[in-house]
C-alpha cells in the first residue's frame, strides 16, 4: 500500500503543484516503476496532456489510454479532468486489493473487466444487506406483536 500512496502522490503534484497541471491520462500499473528501496515512479507521459487552467474546466481531446483504466465520462465525451486520472488510479488500486487484472480475457465472461465484477459484487453485496435488513426488521416486527 506504500507504493500505492507514494503513486497518488505523484498525480498530487502532477495535478496540484505542477504549472500548469498535467493530465497524466495513462496511468496503469504496468506505468508505474518500482526504483531503489521499491519507491514508486510514474512513468511513460506520451499521452499526458497540460490541465485546464484558470476557468475551464476539462480539455476536450481525443480518446487515448488503457482500455480497463479509462474513466467512462472520458471515454463518451473526450472532455479530459483531472478526475479521469483519480478514476484510473481507482482501477490500479482494485488490481491491488483483488489480485486481478483491469482487463482479464481469461476470466469468466461475466468478469473480463474488474470495474464490472466489482460494480457486480458490490451490488450482491447491497441487496444482501436489504434483503438482512427487511429480514431483522421482520423478526423485530413480528417479535414485538408475539411478546407479551
Amino acid at each position: 500500500m506504500r507504493i500505492a500512496a507514494d503513486a497518488a502522490k505523484g498525480l498530487d503534484y502532477l495535478h496540484n503543484t505542477a504549472n500548469p497541471p498535467v493530465i497524466y491520462r495513462d496511468l496503469k500499473s504496468s506505468n508505474i516503476l518500482l526504483g531503489e528501496d521499491y519507491h514508486p515512479k510514474l512513468s511513460d507521459f506520451g499521452l499526458a496532456k497540460l490541465g485546464p487552467v484558470g476557468d475551464e474546466t476539462h480539455v476536450s481531446t481525443r480518446v487515448m489510454g488503457t482500455y480497463g483504466y479509462c474513466a467512462p465520462e472520458y471515454a463518451m465525451t473526450g472532455q479530459l479532468t483531472m478526475k479521469s486520472d483519480i478514476y484510473s488510479f481507482g482501477v490500479v488500486l482494485l488490481e491491488l486489493i483483488t489480485g486481478r487484472r483491469a482487463i482479464d480475457p481469461s476470466a469468466p465472461s461475466t468478469d473480463h473487466n474488474l470495474v464490472a465484477w466489482v460494480k457486480f459484487l458490490t451490488y450482491l453485496l447491497f441487496i444482501s444487506l436489504i434483503s438482512f435488513s427487511s429480514f431483522t426488521t421482520t423478526l423485530i416486527t413480528l417479535g414485538c406483536f408475539l411478546l407479551p
